[in-house]
C-alpha cells in the first residue's frame, strides 16, 4: 500500500517488483561475472545512488561478507564545473558504503577507454539509467556497448522504475542523497546547465523558495530543471553511453 512521504502529502508507489526484478538482474551480473570484472558507474546522482543501496545489500547477501562493498570498483567521472554539494555527497556516499572511488575526470568517452585498458579484466559495467532518461527508452537491461566504444556490457538494472518510485525507496529505506534535492533541484547536471525546478517554486513573503525533489507532481517535468546538455562527454546520442542524475 502506498504511504505518506513525510512532511508532505504525495504518496510513496509501491517498488515491489520493480525491486525484485532490479535484485534478479544485479544478482544475474554477478553470476556471468566475477566482482573484479564489474564496474559501478557512479555520479552522485539519485538513481545511482539507489542502484548502489541495492546492489551493495545484493552483494553481501551473495558473498556473505559485510565489507563486500570495498572490493566493488566504483567509478566517479567527475564532470566540468561539479556542484560543491555533489563533491561533497560523493565522499560522504564513500564512507557511508565503505566503498574507494575510483575518481576520473574528462570525457566520459576517453575515461571508460583508458580504465578499460588499464583494467583488462573489466567486462561489465552497472548503470543507474531508467527509461525515461534521454535515447533509453528502447534499452536492454544487459547491452554491449557499440562498436565505437569501449567494449563491455552495460548493465542497467533500474530501466522500468520511476521518478516516484526512485524517491519512494529513498525515503522508505533512509538512503542517503545530495542535498541538492531538498533545494528544489530534480535533476543535476553541472553549474553551467542545471537550476532549480520551476515546478518546485511557491512564493513565502516575497521570496521565492522550492520545495523538495520528491514533491514534484509530474514526474515528466524531471528534467525541467536543466538546460543544454555540456559539452564533457556525459551525454552523447542515442546509441552512446548516457548518464543522468
Amino acid at each position: 500500500m502506498p504511504q505518506k512521504m513525510e512532511n508532505g502529502n504525495m504518496e510513496l508507489p509501491d517498488i515491489t517488483e520493480v525491486l525484485e526484478e532490479t535484485k534478479q538482474i544485479i544478482q544475474k551480473c554477478f553470476t556471468q561475472f566475477q566482482l573484479d570484472e564489474v564496474f559501478f558507474s557512479f555520479n552522485g546522482g539519485k538513481d545511482c545512488t539507489v542502484l548502489l543501496d541495492v546492489t551493495i545489500d545484493v552483494l553481501k547477501s551473495m558473498y556473505k561478507r559485510e565489507d563486500v562493498g570495498k572490493d566493488l570498483k566504483v567509478l566517479y567521472i567527475r564532470t566540468k564545473g561539479p556542484f560543491k554539494e555533489i563533491e561533497k555527497f560523493v565522499k560522504e556516499i564513500e564512507s557511508h558504503y565503505q566503498i574507494k572511488l575510483i575518481v576520473a575526470e574528462g570525457d566520459m568517452k576517453k575515461v571508460l577507454q583508458r580504465i578499460t585498458e588499464s583494467d583488462t579484466n573489466l567486462k561489465a559495467c552497472l548503470m543507474g539509467t531508467r527509461r525515461t532518461d534521454p535515447y533509453s527508452e528502447h534499452l536492454k537491461f544487459m547491452q554491449q556497448t557499440d562498436g565505437d566504444w569501449p567494449q563491455f556490457l552495460r548493465v542497467s538494472p533500474l530501466l522500468d522504475w520511476t521518478y516516484h518510485q526512485i524517491w519512494s525507496y529513498i525515503l522508505q529505506r533512509h538512503v542517503p542523497y545530495c542535498s541538492l534535492y531538498d533545494k528544489g533541484y530534480t535533476s543535476i547536471g553541472s553549474t553551467s546547465n542545471t537550476r532549480p525546478n520551476r515546478a518546485l517554486a511557491y512564493n513565502e513573503k516575497g521570496a521565492v523558495l522550492y520545495r523538495p525533489a520528491w514533491q514534484l507532481s509530474d514526474a515528466a517535468l524531471e528534467r525541467a530543471g536543466r538546460g543544454k546538455r555540456a559539452d564533457n562527454g556525459h551525454a552523447h546520442a542515442n546509441h552512446d553511453i548516457q548518464e543522468t542524475l
